[in-house]
């Protein structure tokens, strides 16, 4: 690498810090008004009593679900820009637990069934597990929440070689139209309105940047006959790439 070259490096480097930094200030600070509007909004309902005008009622539930949004969106930027920061303590996880850790987290698993395979030499890995936790309950959150049939079946497999453990997720839901499969890793972006299906968008893209940061693959593929295939690969080394 030519000095010019190492300097351009250096300056990259310094820029994506600072842009990270911004984004942290900014989000972090933005919260407090947000919180103050949702407060203000409970006292004047609270001051107007259950006698008050039944759309008045539901256009201050709308305000405050609108803001409940949008911190859970600075949140969700708040966890992109500390991705390399934050929870990056190396310790000893069991996957197979790890993968029930993480479904015991999903509110809402009625009508789901859950099929596993195992293809490991040792269920024991030390690693980052928090992030790998993180990356899992995205994905099989997501393919609970977006499900569009009311038996829904989610697939977990996990099978290791010399250097990785190759983690999939599937399901047999409606899968992702094919005009819009570039745009799902990108932060906040949903194939649903948010409207229709809760979420902030930003599981996916944070996910990306874990598995990036852990020099892992991350990719997306339809299911035979419908649904969704998500696969990583999670490194046994880690060796962490800003």
């Amino acid at each position: 690498m030519t000095e010019s070259e190492k300097k351009c490096q250096e300056e990259l480097v310094a820029l994506k810090n600072e842009f990270e930094e911004f984004v942290y200030i900014v989000s972090h600070d933005i919260k407090t008004p947000m919180r103050a509007i949702s407060n203000i909004t409970t006292w004047i309902e609270d001051d107007l009593g259950s006698n008050a005008d039944k759309e008045i009622l539901d256009n201050f539930r709308l305000l405050k679900n609108r803001v409940e949004r949008l911190e859970n969106m600075m949140n969700a930027l708040l966890e992109l820009s500390r991705v390399n920061r934050s929870e990056m303590e190396l310790y000893e996880v069991n996957i197979p637990k790890l993968v029930m850790d993480s479904i015991e987290m999903i509110e809402d698993k009625s009508n789901v069934e859950f099929h596993f395979t195992y293809h490991l030499k040792n269920e024991k890995a030390v690693t980052l597990g928090k992030k790998m936790q993180k990356v899992l309950f995205s994905l099989l959150d997501n393919a609970v929440r977006f499900h569009d049939k009311e038996k829904k079946n989610v697939f977990v497999e996990v099978s290791e070689n010399e250097t990785d453990y190759e983690i999939k997720v599937s399901d047999d839901g409606p899968g992702i139209p094919e005009g819009v499969r570039d745009k799902i890793f990108s932060i906040f972006y949903t194939v649903n309105s948010k409207d229709i299906v809760d979420s902030t968008g930003a599981g996916l893209a944070i996910s990306s940047k874990i598995i990036k940061m852990v020099g892992g693959a991350f990719q997306y593929a339809p299911g035979l006959n419908s649904g969704s295939i998500f696969k990583f690969n999670w490194p046994k080394q880690i060796r962490i790439k800003n």
